[in-house]
């Protein structure tokens, strides 16, 4: 009798706890679990910081736009951007219309903002002041 009993008491001791096996395949199925995460992250991570300098860029961009269209003989404004990367390059005068109802002094000129580091060009028109005798 004693030998079954410490043949039980042996069987038991063996069955508490994991094998080998058991262990790595948990930390193999840990670790992809893990490594997909942070992988979901880091690519988080990647389109914010993207879409950051998306925002940025749109956000000079418009600055830009609006300065020209703000800028004009008629008005003295203030330039507030203080980003190079912009060129204002003022085109010709656009054509007049062939029929007037009455006289204007004032006229729309063609404009094109010009982006030195990506080569975009916007193009517009803008309502500009004729230096005319009275």
């Amino acid at each position: 009798m004693s030998k079954s009993n410490s043949f039980l008491s042996f069987k038991r001791n063996a069955n508490s706890g994991f094998t080998l096996l058991e262990v790595i395949v948990a930390l193999a199925i840990t670790g992809f679990v893990l490594g997909s995460l942070f992988s979901l992250v880091g690519g988080s991570k990647q389109l914010g910081w993207k879409s950051q300098e998306s925002l940025l860029m749109a956000t000079r961009t418009r600055a830009a736009i609006n300065f020209v269209l703000l800028e004009n003989e008629y008005r003295d404004v203030e330039e507030i951007l203080q980003d190079t990367t912009y060129d204002i390059v003022p085109q010709d005068i656009l054509e007049e219309p062939e029929r007037k109802t009455q006289p204007s002094v004032y006229t729309l000129q063609a404009f094109e903002i010009v982006n030195r580091d990506s080569d975009k060009i916007i193009s517009g028109s803008r309502w500009i002041q004729l230096e005319l005798p009275q």
